[in-house]
């Protein structure tokens, strides 16, 4: 067995060993001849290479899709037969590639050994590391031959040129409906299976993810062990703090890849992202009337069934929304949690924030298409835009 000194790692051949070891080094005498790109194996260069000549070799025999390696034509069959051998340990969750319940497993383990030599943030994988320091360098090596638009990951890139083409390769198997992600066939689909196998045993709620049950689970025992060094508020989970976060850096790491506006959350992106597909995946089984999200089917469908969930214990007054009952609450207890950067000035809901806050800075990003105003508040134009739509009183001169 020949052993790395680096980190004890054993391989059975000595040419193993010395690949293995430019993982230390950082060596990659493998270079392209068309882009200049480095690889550690001669086999990752041949592949690499398909790129430029667009070899696809391996074609999918169930839709003619074809691939430049024939381990990815693999993996893809198995969109078709839904094989999922890869199973995790810890919660049973399978998965139909091995990479993908390796990442999985870092969930559980909490293992995320990728760190940025600038900011020092961690990564469960060196992917996303990669990606991740581009936005230090502002790197966008990825770019759309139709409309010259730049992306962070091939993966975006590839979405982005759906919009172009008009490709919609993942389909619902129960209404065949179609959709540019996979993602969002997923959320579809759960419409129609309902299923949620997770359930919470002290309140009987269920949940279609593990993970999501495990969030659900803190609400009950009120531990929030996630704190932010700014302002000291606590979380019951890593990500809403990181979220949280961004509200003091201004971070908004998700841009969106048609119109490059940025999210400070991927969920914010998402829900923006279908406003340029116009996919509707959540459809009233009542009135056939669809939503991009499933909060405003749900919201919706109290429509027709009357309820308002959402009571004030202070004046009995009730919401579809628990987000616009708590905005009445402070009318209540007069809790104005929002307060101005510049002046100090505080306010009862973000929005009225916003909008304050473009007294300082100046913005009118509201403009009228018919005379080219520009408004503060999205109220004001609205109310402008109603002069135009007024009668014009001719003058008639008295002869």
């Amino acid at each position: 067995m020949y052993e790395c000194p680096v980190c004890g790692k054993t391989f059975s051949q000595n040419s193993s060993l010395m690949i293995h070891q430019w993982t230390h080094t950082g060596d990659k005498p493998y270079e392209c001849p068309e882009c200049g790109k480095g690889f550690r194996q001669n086999s990752h260069l041949m592949i690499h290479q398909k790129i430029h000549t667009g070899e696809k070799p391996y074609e999918c025999p169930d839709c003619s899709k074809c691939f430049i390696r024939n381990c990815d034509l693999v993996i893809h069959q198995r969109t078709h037969t839904g094989e999922k051998p890869y199973e995790c340990l810890d919660c049973g969750k399978c998965f139909s590639q091995n990479f993908d319940l390796v990442i999985h497993q870092r969930t559980h383990t909490g293992e995320k050994p990728y760190e940025c030599p600038v900011c020092g943030k961690n990564f469960n994988w060196n992917s996303h590391l990669v990606v991740h320091q581009r936005t230090h360098t502002g790197v966008k090596p990825y770019v759309c031959p139709d409309c010259g638009k730049s992306f962070n990951w091939n993966s975006h890139l590839v979405v982005h040129q759906r919009t172009h083409s008009g490709e919609k390769p993942y389909e619902c198997p129960d209404c065949e409906k179609s959709f540019i992600r996979n993602s969002d066939l997923v959320r579809h689909h759960a419409t129609h299976t309902g299923e949620k196998p997770y359930e919470c045993l002290i309140c009987g709620k269920s949940f279609s993810r593990n993970s999501y049950l495990l969030i659900h689970q803190k609400i009950h025992t009120g531990e929030k062990p996630y704190k932010c060094l700014e302002c000291g508020k606590g979380f019951s989970q890593n990500s809403s703090l990181v979220i949280h976060q961004r509200t003091h850096s201004g971070e908004k790491p998700y841009e969106c890849l048609d119109c490059g506006k940025c999210f400070s959350q991927n969920s914010s992106l998402v829900r923006h992202q279908r406003s340029h597909t116009a996919d509707k995946v959540y459809e009233c089984p009542d009135c056939g009337e669809g939503f991009c999200l499933n909060s405003h089917l749900v919201i919706h469908q109290k429509i027709h069934t009357g309820k308002k969930l959402y009571e004030c214990p202070d004046c009995w007054k009730c919401f579809l929304r628990n987000s616009e009952l708590v905005i009445h609450q402070r009318t209540h207890t007069g809790e104005k949690p929002y307060e101005c950067p510049d002046c100090g000035k505080d306010f009862s809901t973000r929005s009225n924030l916003i909008n304050h806050v473009r007294i300082h800075t100046g913005e009118k990003p509201f403009k009228c298409p018919d005379c080219g105003q520009c408004f503060r508040k999205h109220s004001t134009l609205i109310a402008h835009k109603k002069i135009h739509k007024r009668p014009k009183v001719m003058n008639v001169e008295k002869a």
